[in-house]
């Protein structure tokens, strides 16, 4: 996808998103694409208040940021928790809407718990992966196939595993800070194109590096839509500007440190979990 797409993002199938405007229509699955983000069409990925950023790479059958249910209420089924906005289609069978709780003012059981999910630039999740409402895979992670990721991942950490841990890093901690100041994302690389050796990390960044210091480097400003579903057919509306300046990831929460690889990967606390 050389786009960016605001919006709500629920089962993405053979790269076809069904998406609401997010930050402009409330709604429990808002999602935003970043730029030449593209999701495997082999399978269905799920995603759920889900934000890619730019050059994320999802391989078949992932789910991100999947609702999670209570654990230790009365019951974890929706009947006790849920409300008319966050699953209408239930609500249009009379019995449930009968039993269920009505809408009323101040927050539900939803509105507690870690709502957005974060797949930050250039990650990669293989196929099969899950990754946990309110979680953040930093920039240039890469999350083995099948792995169930229920804490924060470090920028360019390799995680695998369920719960998924932290088996190496790609690059040296000097690299990895290279690459966080640089922010290559962010901008359009394609008058350097046969310039660059991707092979060579080091010499890729000392490139790239020069070129910002010496203003060569413009922003990648693409195109950038807003796609809501209507009936069977999809509305497209052109954005102002770009999604990541106007709606910029916030910065990785792990600075550039190694984590403890000894340290096993923890759930969240608290009594939630589920799939929807």
């Amino acid at each position: 996808m050389g786009n960016e797409t605001v919006g709500t993002a629920a089962n993405v199938t053979n790269a076809m998103l069904d998406l609401k405007a997010h930050g402009l229509i409330a709604d429990a699955r808002a999602s935003v694409i970043g730029a030449f983000t593209y999701f495997n069409s082999a399978g269905v990925t799920s995603a759920y208040r889900a934000h890619f950023g730019r050059y994320a790479q999802i391989a078949e059958s992932v789910i991100v940021g999947a609702p999670e249910h209570p654990l230790d209420w009365f019951s974890t089924h929706p009947i006790a928790f849920t409300r008319p906005a966050y699953m209408p289609n239930l609500y249009q069978l009379p019995d449930f809407a009968r039993m269920a709780p009505d809408a009323q003012p101040g927050p539900s059981y939803v509105d507690t718990v870690p709502s957005d999910t974060i797949i930050e630039h250039e990650a990669y999740l293989c196929a099969g992966v899950i990754v946990r409402r309110g979680v953040t895979v930093g920039a240039g992670a890469v999350v083995g196939a099948g792995s169930v990721v229920t804490k924060d991942v470090p920028p360019y950490a390799i995680v695998a595993g369920s719960p998924a841990r932290v088996i190496r890093m790609r690059f040296s901690d000097a690299i990895i800070a290279r690459f966080l100041k640089l922010q290559w994302w962010r901008y359009d690389l394609a008058p350097f194109k046969n310039q660059i050796d991707f092979r060579a990390v080091e010499a890729a960044l000392d490139f790239l590096e020069a070129r910002a210091a010496d203003g060569q480097l413009q922003p990648l400003i693409p195109d950038s839509y807003c796609v809501t579903r209507s009936a069977d057919n999809f509305a497209i509306k052109k954005l102002p500007q770009p999604l990541f300046f106007h709606h910029p990831l916030p910065p990785p929460p792990h600075g550039h440190e190694r984590p403890n690889l000894s340290k096993a990967a923890a759930p969240r606390s608290g009594l939630h979990a589920g799939l929807g």
